[in-house]
């Protein structure tokens, strides 16, 4: 059964956090939550997570509101570290084993076979503080995991990792994602994720603009372009497809953006009856452009204010 958001609303003082918000997750699917900074992404989860309380709205699973013992089968990993830095590695993730009800012994199994998936196994006995920035984001991740959970939910969890670690860290919540675990993560840097996301959920300024399947999305978007190398006397081959406009030409290698609903396979056809074809590529749009697409020319593109939900979930004040 999906994990539902329905109309969440929720404000600091006279800034809007959230206004609105409805979708639905589901199971089996690795879902990014994405926008810029301050667009509610954290104050979302929180409110998932039953940190804060929703002015308006409910967060269900199962059909049913989700309450304290449903949250105990969740796994999250703040934005902000959340990790004891005096504890040993193996010991943190064995206490946070513990909190969720484990047995030690279950506990620390599992945490050995974690810490050996994220490549912490030999840091076992190593105080948490003597880890780089990158082992810890790790580690706060395995202690998000550790009792296998049913609802994943990350919060930032690639920021200051290297390439590798961010390849590795997508291979562990792919593999939770198959067996059928609820994964969602958020992203404000868009596109350095684009190759990781099955379903996206953008949001602007505390509402939805964008969601759905990614390959349904970037396949619909206005913003597909073709690249096609192709060996014709002149282009009237691409009268055949009205609403095609060139957006570059280069020697035989033109490229050009195609309406939605285009069959980029009827252009490829069409380009073969005007001559030889060298080469043909589709370039469908980044989560960027896809977000741009969303919000139109009055949206902001870049950073705006963030709040901290920590700090203002009591007096609620920006």
């Amino acid at each position: 059964m999906a994990l539902e958001v329905r109309d969440v609303a929720y404000s600091y003082g006279e800034r809007v956090a959230l206004d609105g918000v409805s979708f639905e997750i589901t199971p089996g699917v690795l879902t990014g939550l994405l926008g810029p900074n301050g667009a509610g992404k954290t104050t979302l989860m929180r409110i998932m997570l039953g940190v804060l309380t929703p002015d308006r709205g409910e967060v269900r699973l199962h059909s049913a509101p989700v309450d304290r013992a449903a949250r105990q089968r969740w796994g999250y990993m703040p934005q902000e570290r959340g990790l004891y830095p005096g504890m040993l590695v193996g010991e943190q993730v064995v206490y946070f084993g513990r909190l969720h009800g484990l047995p030690r012994a279950e506990a620390t199994t599992r945490a050995r076979a974690l810490l050996a998936e994220l490549g912490l196994s030999e840091r076992w006995e190593q105080r948490t503080d003597k880890l780089s920035g990158g082992l810890q984001q790790r580690l706060q991740l395995a202690t998000a995991l550790v009792h296998e959970p049913e609802v994943i939910v990350l919060d930032e969890p690639f920021a200051g990792l290297d390439p590798v670690a961010v390849a590795e860290l997508s291979d562990s919540l792919r593999d939770r994602a198959r067996a059928g675990c609820t994964v969602l993560f958020s992203r404000h840097q868009l596109d350095l994720v684009q190759n990781l996301c099955e379903d996206i959920l953008m949001v602007n300024e505390g509402r939805v603009v964008l969601r759905g399947p990614l390959v349904s999305l970037r396949a619909a978007s206005t913003g597909v372009q073709l690249r096609v190398n192709v060996h014709a006397p002149d282009r009237q081959w691409l009268d055949r497809f009205p609403g095609t406009t060139v957006v570059s030409e280069e020697a035989d290698e033109v490229r050009i953006a195609i309406p939605p609903g285009t069959d980029p396979l009827t252009v490829l056809d069409g380009a073969r009856a005007a001559g030889h074809v060298d080469d043909f590529g589709l370039d469908l749009p980044s989560l960027s452009q896809l977000f741009l697409e969303s919000v139109g020319p009055v949206g902001p593109v870049g950073p705006v204010a963030a709040v901290d939900p920590v700090a203002a979930a009591d007096g609620r004040t920006p």
